[in-house]
Parts: C-alpha cells; structure tokens; sequence
C-alpha cells in the first residue's frame, strides 16, 4: 500500500511539473529575493542554504531562478511591485500588508530568534526580561520591534554591526537569528554567548507574486517530497556542522 501511495505521489508530481515546463519552457528565469545573509543567503555561487533548497525545488518542477540579496523591506517592496518575482524566507501573514504576495505553504525552514551576551550570563532570558538590559538588533527586524520593550534600544543598519556593540559595552544584549549569529561570530572571531533557549521560533515561508501563483501546488508538493528522500535535511545538516 505505502509503495503505491508513494507511486501515486510521483505521478501527481510528474504531471505537475510537465504543465509547469509547459507554462515556462520560454521564460526567462525567475527573479527570487532574500534579506538574509550567509549562511542562509549568499553573494556568490548559490552556497546558501535558501537557495539550495529553493533552486533544487524549483528545479524539480522544471523552473529556472536566480537568487539576489536585498534588504529587508526593499524585498517585500520588489516582489509585490512585479520587479522581482519572490522572497524566499518570510514569516506568515506579509500578505496583509502586501497583496500582491502569495505564500507558498510548504515552509521552508524556521527561524530561531535569538539573544546574545559578551558573557555567559544570563543563563535564560525572556522577551519581559530584555526591559533590564540595553538591547541592540538590526532595523527592519519586525518581530523584535513588535515584542521588545526596553529602555535603551540601539539599531544598526546591519548584522554584521551587533557584536562590537557587546565588546564595547554599548549594549548588554543583541537580537538576531541562531543561524546568522553563529556564522558572524565564527567567520569574525567575536566571543559571544548564545542564550538558550529561542526568544521566538517561526515557521518560514517563501512567497511568490501572484502572477506566478500557478506554480505554487507544484513548488509545495516539490518541497514535501525534498523532505521525504531526506535532500531537504542533508542541506540543513550540513549547515549545523559548518557552525560547530
């Protein structure tokens, strides 16, 4: 029985990539987006994880992308404008404020909300916690404009600005995911303290303009069968272990 469920998954997935080859073969690439930075996002050569696990997906439904680093709110403007035609990791709900958006709703991954410290203290902290500290996070970072309530609150343009502000004692505390934080404080050598556990753990999505909503049954179910023969894990796998 298991053998003839999995026999009529491929099929559908077949035929769904046939009509998609169909609806593209003359198409020129499509343009995806992404704010975030190595290791989730890269400059050069597809190494980030976002976009190995979105080429791949997209190539299994016979559709070519190329993928460009943004900020943050200069994505989302993009995509819903028709400039660019996705944004590749984003919490649920954008479409509220963007119209244009279409979540595709197999997730992509998770992003873990962080808190960081020069020392190894305090051992656990919460979001009503964070109002004894100075707090530091990049601007743009809707989450932690939503929940952090501070006295003192300094934002940077960039990620990569956080962690001097803990060595130089302008801020107690810095606000950023697990996986951007890991990789900056690796490739530049800064001593920080990771605080367990998460702040906030949010399912990831990519979204699409609705011009290219045709796709997105064909990019879910691309997505599901990239989790079920393990390619999905074996990129977020490597990922951990690029960071230890």
């Amino acid at each position: 029985m298991f053998k003839s469920i999995r026999i009529h998954r491929s099929i559908c997935l077949l035929l769904m990539i046939g009509t998609m080859q169909t609806l593209h073969a003359a198409d020129k690439p499509l343009s995806l987006v992404t704010a975030a930075q190595p290791p989730l996002g890269s400059l050069a050569n597809y190494t980030g994880i976002l976009e190995k696990i979105s080429r791949e997906a997209f190539r299994r439904i016979g559709v070519d992308v190329k993928v460009t680093i943004l900020p943050g709110e200069r994505a989302l403007i993009n995509v819903n404008s028709g400039i660019d035609d996705g944004d590749l990791f984003r919490a649920p709900g954008f479409e509220s404020n963007y119209p244009n958006l279409v979540q595709v709703p197999e997730k992509i991954g998770i992003m873990e909300f962080m808190a960081y410290s020069k020392e190894s203290h305090p051992a656990s902290i919460s979001w009503q916690d964070l109002q004894n500290h100075t707090i530091a996070y990049a601007t743009g970072w809707k989450i932690y404009d939503r929940k952090v309530k501070a006295n003192e609150i300094t934002k940077v343009r960039k990620i990569n600005d956080l962690f001097p502000l803990l060595e130089n004692g302008r801020a107690d505390i810095v606000l950023i995911d697990r996986w951007q934080g890991l990789y900056i404080a690796k490739s530049s050598g800064h001593k920080v303290h990771l605080i367990e556990p998460p702040l906030a753990t949010v399912d990831m999505y990519m979204y699409l303009h609705k011009n290219h909503a045709k796709l997105i049954p064909a990019l879910s179910q691309a997505l599901k069968e990239m989790k079920r023969d393990g390619s999905y894990q074996k990129i977020y796998t490597s990922l951990n272990q690029s960071l230890k």
